[in-house]
């Protein structure tokens, strides 16, 4: 039999198979998937440590924290170590700091989406700060699943040198027709079904995050996958702690967001003051903009310091 890495399919696998968890909890996976998962769990005790990646099909509301949580749960209950909600962190700090306390195999989820990266500096930080804690966990023989917002905007170190797998979860549109109003009409509508995940193995992922970036398009549908198959809304795990667990995370979020709002409205006073300093003492916007990368990593366009620089003029005259 071909190693299931190499992702060979052979279709006596194509089925879900109901694991019974000794944790009590019964979760449904795919047939294919598990044998990949057993890979892993076969070859962590000879010193490796894996990261796999779950994404959304760029979406949101795919189902991917609990596509998650199913590969934690299996991948901890065959390595004999516990998953529960006390494995699942919303920021990167604390996953690092609890990390390092954990016995060897101990499997491990991070949810990126919560900790707000839409704000592209926020994003490079908490993934710079992952990547050099990835480069010198390897000792703890761990399995980081880590759930992503987006696949493609990952830095190449994650995506492609540190993880060995990618599952991406999407969506499927069923057209129907159905009386919707209770009027005795069927009208057109479509249904969005999630349960369904596309799998790519370390090379699969390398091509399709390179053919992506060559071709300027960010779509999982550049490259076929290694598997493509489904999985179900079972929760591994206290299902109502996790949603509150959740919900205290977007709380601190908004809070945090807050404060950072306010410390920006600051800083922006700051920066508009040194940017006008820049253009009286004779500095083009172009070597501005370029200054501001390179000391404050700030990246800010020559017409945006032009306009800028006219309001503090007009600032200035007003007040003359």
């Amino acid at each position: 039999m071909v190693c299931p890495l190499r992702m060979t399919v052979d279709l006596h696998w194509v089925k879900m198979v109901k694991v019974k968890l000794k944790s009590g909890y019964e979760i449904y996976l795919d047939g294919h998937l598990v044998h990949v998962l057993d890979t892993l769990v076969y070859n962590l005790p000879n010193d490796w440590d894996f990261v796999i990646l779950v994404t959304g099909d760029r979406m949101v509301r795919t189902g991917k924290s609990v596509m998650a949580m199913s590969v934690c749960a299996y991948l901890a209950d065959k390595l004999g170590t516990k998953f529960d909600t006390d494995n699942i962190y919303f920021d990167s700090s604390s996953m690092i700091d609890a990390a390092q306390k954990m016995p060897k195999y101990s499997v491990i989820q991070y949810d990126e989406a919560r900790e707000g990266l839409a704000a592209i500096k926020n994003m490079k930080i908490v993934q710079q700060n992952l990547i050099d804690f990835f480069n010198e966990c390897g000792q703890l023989n761990h399995i980081f699943v880590l759930v992503m917002p987006d696949f493609f905007s990952m830095k190449e170190e994650i995506a492609i040198g540190r993880s060995e797998l990618l599952i991406n979860v999407y969506r499927k549109n069923v057209q129907l027709m159905r009386d919707i109003y209770k009027t005795g009409d069927k009208v057109p509508v479509v249904r969005f079904d999630r349960g369904y995940f596309e799998l790519y193995n370390r090379t699969k992922k390398k091509v399709l995050y390179d053919l992506a970036r060559s071709l300027h398009k960010k779509s999982y549908q550049l490259v076929k996958a290694n598997i493509n198959g489904r999985f179900t809304n079972n929760y591994p795990l206290d299902k109502e702690k996790y949603l509150q667990m959740k919900k205290d995370a977007l709380a601190r979020f908004k809070e945090r967001k807050d404060k950072e709002k306010e410390i920006s409205q600051k800083d922006a006073v700051f920066r508009d003051a040194k940017i006008l300093e820049m253009k009286l003492k004779g500095m083009s916007g172009e070597k501005i903009s370029k200054y501001l990368e390179e000391k404050y990593d700030y990246s800010l366009s020559r017409r945006r310091i032009d306009e800028i620089c006219a309001g503090k003029t007009s600032e200035a005259g007003d007040g003359a």
